[in-house]
Parts: structure tokens; C-alpha cells; sequence
């Protein structure tokens, strides 16, 4: 059963001449409805769902869903909208970072990404103590003993932005897997879009690809791909359909676009691989 932490709220000023603001804290917001409402934070902050529902609904517009283990994002100058279940005995950690580290985690890669900014947390109740610790150094520690701690401050915003998925005990990552897989070998008139897909199932984009990866050895766009060409295959043995309306039913441009893909994968052009007819 996790033990949630008391609410506290800390800011500290980190380096010379001023130094850049960093904060830490854990918020209870049980009641309230509307957090924030089209209104752009001056910092950037990682917030960690421990407890509550509610919506992010971004610059443009696209709501994200909020239970315990969402973890989003107020990118510095951007306005968004939060809104809680006001019944959900919403609480949250946060951390608060400086200009220059933010830059460093964009640098330094990983889940960081401007374009997605709700993420799921598998292993979120793990980070809770690390918030506690970080609100404690931010109220006693020296300068110089808090310049000490950047590395582990950094250390804890990635972990925050790292969607862990629960081991394969759980078999979680064979059921993404092949849920995926599932969707991305059906329904071939249509674009898929991966990233709302896996925004749908609370799974971070470039975590779910490297996941989808190991599993398969393709990248998603390949996979699909494949699974494409081996449908064009089967329908191909029918001779009822000719090539165009292949085509259109796999959701190729045109029949040339269908005849170039398959003779550069499977190394004939799809007229070539039909069975012959005999008299």
C-alpha cells in the first residue's frame, strides 16, 4: 500500500548573481477543479500524479486523460489548461528546474519531447521519496552542498520522464506488443497515427518504439509495412481483383506506387507473382 507524503512546497535560488529558481513540492488539490486554465507557467515543471483524475488539454487543443501515474509537463511560456476531478483527492509532486537544466534534459534526449506532454509512469511510487529528499536539500542545504545536487536533481526529472513499463512478470510488454501489433496489421487504407495510438494507451512514443523494436526487430513503420505486402500476397492469388483495386484496398496512392513497393521488397512486380492461369 503506498504511504502518501505530507504537502510541502520549497523554492530555492541555485548558482551567482541570482541563480536560477528551483522547487520542489508535493500539492493536495482536493476540491479544486480548475488548475490552470489557458495560462502559460514561467518555469518548466514536471508534475507526478500520485492520487486524483482530471484533463490536460494542450496548446492545440488535444486532451489527455489524467489518473495516478501520469506524469505532464508545463513547458516554459506555453499555455495549456488543467482541469481535476474535484472528488478525486487529487495529489501531486512536482519539481521545478532552471532554464539551464531544462536545456540539458531536452539535450540529453530520452522522453523529453516538447510534442508530448503526458507521459505514464509506471514506477511512480519509487520517485515518491525522491521528492521528499529534493524538498529537503532545497530548505537546508548550503550553496554550495545544493550545486552539488544538480546531477541528482537532473537524475530524478529523467526518471520522472522515463515511462517505465512493468516488468514481464505482468506481461505487460507482450500485450502492448501485440496490441500493437494487431493494429498495425489491419485497416491498411487507413494512415495510422502512432503517436495518438499510444497516447491513447498511456504509453510514451519513443519508449513504446524501442520497446516494439526488440520485440519484433522493425520499427513500427516497417512492420506495418510488411504486414501490408504479405495482405497484397494473399489478395494477389485472387484472381478476381486486378492490381488497382489491390491497391486501393491496401490504401496505396496508386497502383504504381503498390507495383514499385512490392518489387523493391519482394523483388518481382505484384503481376509477376500471380499464379498463372492455365488453359
Amino acid at each position: 500500500m503506498m504511504v502518501y507524503p505530507e504537502p510541502f512546497i520549497v523554492f530555492r535560488s541555485i548558482g551567482v548573481e541570482g541563480g536560477e529558481r528551483f522547487g520542489a513540492g508535493v500539492m493536495d488539490k482536493f476540491g479544486v477543479s480548475a488548475d490552470y486554465v489557458n495560462r502559460a507557467h514561467p518555469g518548466y515543471v514536471i508534475v507526478l500524479l500520485l492520487r486524483g483524475k482530471g484533463s490536460y488539454i494542450d496548446a492545440g487543443g488535444t486532451t489527455y486523460p489524467l489518473e495516478a501515474g501520469c506524469v505532464f509537463q508545463r513547458f516554459r511560456g506555453v499555455a495549456h489548461t488543467t482541469r481535476i476531478d474535484p472528488e478525486s483527492h487529487w495529489l501531486e509532486c512536482f519539481i521545478e528546474l532552471g532554464a539551464s537544466m531544462e536545456q540539458l534534459l531536452e539535450r540529453c534526449g530520452g522522453s523529453f519531447d516538447r510534442n508530448c506532454p503526458v507521459l505514464r509512469n509506471w514506477a511512480f511510487p519509487a520517485l515518491v521519496e525522491r521528492f521528499v529528499t529534493l524538498g529537503a536539500w532545497l530548505r537546508n542545504d548550503s550553496e554550495h552542498e545544493l550545486a552539488g545536487r544538480l546531477p541528482a536533481i537532473l537524475e530524478l526529472a529523467q526518471l520522472c520522464l522515463t515511462p517505465e513499463i512493468p516488468s514481464d512478470r505482468c506481461g505487460a510488454r507482450q500485450r502492448m506488443v501485440e496490441t500493437a501489433c494487431a493494429w498495425l496489421g489491419r485497416d491498411f487504407e487507413r494512415h495510422p497515427d502512432l503517436k495518438e495510438f499510444c497516447r491513447l494507451h498511456g504509453w510514451g512514443y519513443e519508449n513504446f518504439r524501442k520497446i516494439f523494436r526488440e520485440a519484433t526487430g522493425l520499427s513500427p513503420h516497417r512492420y506495418r509495412m510488411r504486414r501490408r505486402l504479405d495482405a497484397a500476397c494473399a489478395l494477389l492469388n485472387r484472381p478476381d481483383l486486378s492490381i488497382a483495386e489491390i491497391a486501393e484496398r491496401l490504401g496505396y496512392c496508386s497502383p504504381y506506387e503498390f507495383s514499385a513497393q512490392f518489387k523493391r521488397h519482394l523483388g518481382c512486380p505484384p503481376s509477376d507473382y500471380r499464379p498463372a492461369t492455365g488453359g
